[in-house]
């Protein structure tokens, strides 16, 4: 230990002589350190630290197996099934989101609030009980169960003022009135933390083949996940047996993965491209600082010499220059970590919502901290360990006969050119991937949506309740409301859609009349009259909808050309015949532009639309479980300027149904693209990092040889070389270099990109152009780094040069 402390503050008093090579190591090391502390911190969060659950590694999700299908959802039939015949589990829980929105009133203005809905052992199977009250009964998850309702932390303390004796008292929801049961502790998270929670009331004899419900099992202690997956199998099999009909197509089994998992599957592979990206940051940093490492030991080789000659074993000078890296790398490691803290700050704010589960636990721990202690450690010995040994080699003999201010080997210089190669190779990688998701925002801007975002304003409302239960309500509502908007100046146009373009999906069974068999899943728009005129779409046959269509008792539906091709390929759809949920029978009157739904790189869905106020009141009902309802507003100049008004007019109209997600349909496409923003924002970021280290390693190398070799470029000037000459010989070493690093990155990048395949939009993993627009890029680059040092090469008198030794 007494040898240890004496090496540390030997190397600390080496570091502070020479503060100018300490600054740039330090530098470059909290570079690379940090960004992988700062994405490390979002892996942690995400992938690694454990659900905030009691005991959450026996929590299990659920959901039917389908090859090619991520999709998690379960049908109420199948839930109700596998919960009355598994035996693997504690408790079998399911949730499902109320779409619908949910109005909250009694306080100054009613708010709009989200809410979840839970089976009676939800809060049982994920280990959590009420901070003020109780969870639900079963009597109350029943169909015919009381209105009761659990609040979340923040919503009990924002609007109910931290009541301590909140629990009995009624809270107004919908217009109904519901008993608080009880409220959940502060630090309780569910998917996109809900305000309120209300009884799922699953129907024990439903039919219903909607896949909405999220199911979750706890595992018995002596049960393994391997043998609840067995039985969940074998529950399939009886299943299928009872209800052949009510499986999806390609369905196979029963999927049981650990909830952390069944979170994480989407976001990992996105996690796992941005660690493996900053990686090789910090690989190039540490090749930069060993290049440093190695022109510090050369200027010390007299030094090393004398100790071998004073009886200093190589292990002990190779433990000592050790001693001096890992210094090195932990003064690194410590600005790194502030780099961190402020690099994840960065991260979240440019996080887009909803890309990743667990955003809220994103920061530093204990976990984190030892990983940032770890790889500055690890990072020091990397960096310092080809230096150490090849100074610890020295041939005491000739370097103490050595002339002062030689340096230089042949070993040396062959490692310095080999870390040169290898940034630049890691660098291009780095550009590739980065130019490669630029090109795919660029396509993605460019991209037709289907509709004119401009001008135009949006909002949400969410009319529920008794007062709303039917659809001559609803549509009287929205034809209040309309009139009132329109009579604003500014206003241009105005329309209610039950979803907008790049948002959330609602689907119905569309069908032939008469056909049970050509019912199938379909995108369904409830609209008024006026959105087609709103989002400038094109009418492509027939007609659109007009304002007496709603009057005129002759059901009407509009269909996209996506529909058109898939359904009437081989007839004229204008005056076909559709049935929506096979309760009503519309006619065809029109084939409007397809838009996009689920993103502007991916196809437009076959989509129906239907008035308002033409829709079964019945099928309404099932409709509205799922969305709320949104205004489209096309103003003359900024619709912004629009919204108080807006707020105003809806007020006059019913004051108990707030307003939600004000904001421009602009907005709506640029948070569609949010995705792949951050994605360009973060991988283009690490590398410009790359680059510029990687072109800083090459200007101290190339600076470094051409000290080295002043005298040799003496003579030659002194024998007759010209400039230019001088010039190239330097530039010319140097470019060899970069060249060897871009080649091997070229072949790097074309084996790596191939996992970006499916964060790519319009362009392949292995585009030539992205190639070698990036390989000439960054051989220019290497060639600005290599001319600033060969032009201070030219620079040098013979007579100087000739007298440096």
């Amino acid at each position: 230990m007494g040898t240890l402390l004496q090496d540390l503050s030997f190397g600390a008093r080496i570091l502070w002589k020479r503060p100018g090579f300490t600054l740039v190591a330090v530098i470059t090391l909290a570079l690379g350190i940090g960004a992988n502390t700062a994405i490390f911190s979002v892996v942690n969060a995400v992938l690694l630290r454990p659900l905030p659950y009691h005991q959450s590694e026996r929590i299990m999700a659920m959901w039917p197996d389908r090859p090619g299908s991520s999709y998690q959802g379960v049908s109420e039939a199948k839930f109700v099934f596998w919960r009355s015949h598994s035996q693997s589990f504690e408790g079998l829980s399911a949730s499902k989101g109320v779409g619908s929105g949910i109005n909250l009133s009694g306080g100054a203005e009613s708010e709009f609030v989200t809410g979840v809905r839970v089976s009676a052992d939800f809060f049982q199977v994920l280990g959590v009980n009420p901070f003020i009250g109780r969870a639900f009964t079963p009597e109350e998850d029943s169909p015919a169960g009381k209105n009761v309702v659990i609040l979340s932390h923040g919503l009990w303390r924002q609007h109910f003022a931290g009541d301590p004796s909140i629990a009995g008292k009624l809270a107004s929801l919908n217009g109904d009135n519901y008993v608080i049961v009880g409220v959940l502790p502060e630090d309780f998270q569910y998917g996109s933390s809900a305000d309120i929670f209300l009884p799922l009331r699953t129907n024990p004899a439903s039919r219903n083949e909607g896949h909405n419900y999220t199911v979750l099992g706890r595992l018995k202690a002596s049960v393994t996940k391997a043998q609840a997956q067995s039985e969940m199998q074998v529950i399939f099999g009886q299943f299928k047996e009872a209800e052949p009909k009510m499986l999806w197509q390609g369905e196979q089994g029963i999927r049981v993965e650990p909830y952390l998992a069944s979170l994480t599957t989407n976001v990992q592979p996105l996690l796992l491209l941005l660690l493996g990206a900053v990686s090789f940051v910090l690989l190039i940093a540490c090749a930069n600082v060993a290049n440093l490492q190695l022109t510090n030991s050369a200027a010390r080789r007299k030094e090393m010499a004398i100790r071998s000659a004073m009886g200093a074993s190589s292990a002990r000078i190779v433990r000592q220059l050790l001693t001096e890296s890992v210094l090195l790398a932990l003064a690194g490691g410590g600005a790194g970590v502030l780099l961190a803290g402020w690099g994840v700050k960065v991260l979240t704010t440019l996080m887009p919502e909803g890309l990743m589960p667990r955003t809220a636990e994103i920061g530093f721990d204990w976990g984190v901290l030892s990983f940032a202690i770890a790889i500055a450690i690890g990072t020091g010995i990397l960096f310092g360990l080809a230096p150490a040994i090849q100074t610890a080699r020295l041939d005491v003999n000739h370097v103490l006969k050595e002339a002062p201010g030689k340096g230089g080997s042949g070993a040396r210089g062959r490692l310095r050119s080999v870390l040169v190669v290898s940034e630049v190779a890691l660098a291009m990688v780095l550009l590739v991937g980065a130019m490669l998701l630029l090109r795919t925002f660029a396509n993605l801007r460019q991209v037709d949506p289907g509709f004119e975002p401009r001008n135009v304003l949006t909002f949400e409302v969410a009319p529920n309740g008794a007062q709303y239960d039917t659809t001559a309500k609803q549509a009287d509502y929205f034809r209040r409301s309309l009139e009132q908007i329109r009579s604003l100046p500014g206003v241009e146009a105005a329309a209610v859609t039950s979803n907008l373009p790049l948002g959330a999906w609602l689907n119905l069974g569309v069908g032939l009349p008469g056909k049970p068999n050509s019912m199938r899943s379909t995108e369904i728009r409830m609209i008024t009259a006026d959105y087609f005129n709103v989002m400038k779409m094109t009418i492509r046959q027939g007609r659109g909808f007009a304002e007496n269509d709603d009057s005129s008792g002759s059901p009407v539906i509009v269909v996209n050309e996506a529909y058109a091709r898939q359904v009437f390929s081989d007839v004229d759809p204008i005056g076909q015949a559709l049935t929506v949920e096979g309760k009503k029978t519309y006619q065809v009157i029109g084939v409007v532009n397809n838009v996009k739904q689920f993103g502007l790189g991916d196809p437009a869905p076959a989509t129906v639309f239907i008035p308002v106020a033409q829709l079964d009141d019945d099928v309404m009902r099932v409709a509205r479980q799922f969305v709320t309802m949104k205004f489209a507003i096309r103003a003359t100049n900024n619709p912004l300027s629009l919204s108080a008004a807006v707020r105003d007019q809806m007020r006059r109209v019913d004051a108990t149904l707030p307003v939600a997600k004000v904001r421009t349909l602009e907005q709506v496409v640029a948070h569609s693209l949010s995705s792949d923003r951050f994605n360009l924002t973060v991988l283009g970021l690490f590398a410009t990092i790359g680059l510029a280290l990687a072109a800083v390693g090459i200007y101290g190398v190339i600076s470094y040889t051409a000290a080295q070799r002043t005298q040799e470029i003496g003579i030659r000037v002194a024998l007759g070389a010209s400039k230019g000459q001088v010039l190239k010989l330097i530039i010319g070493q140097g470019m060899a270099l970069a060249v060897a690093g871009v080649g091997i990155g070229l072949v790097g990048a074309l084996l790596l990109t191939r996992a970006m395949t499916n964060f790519l939009f319009g362009v392949r993993p292995t585009d030539p152009l992205t190639f070698v627009s990036v390989a000439t890029f960054l051989i220019l680059i290497a060639l600005l780094a290599c001319y600033v040092p060969a032009r201070k090469a030219t620079r040098i008198d013979p007579m100087t040069a000739l007298r440096w030794e």
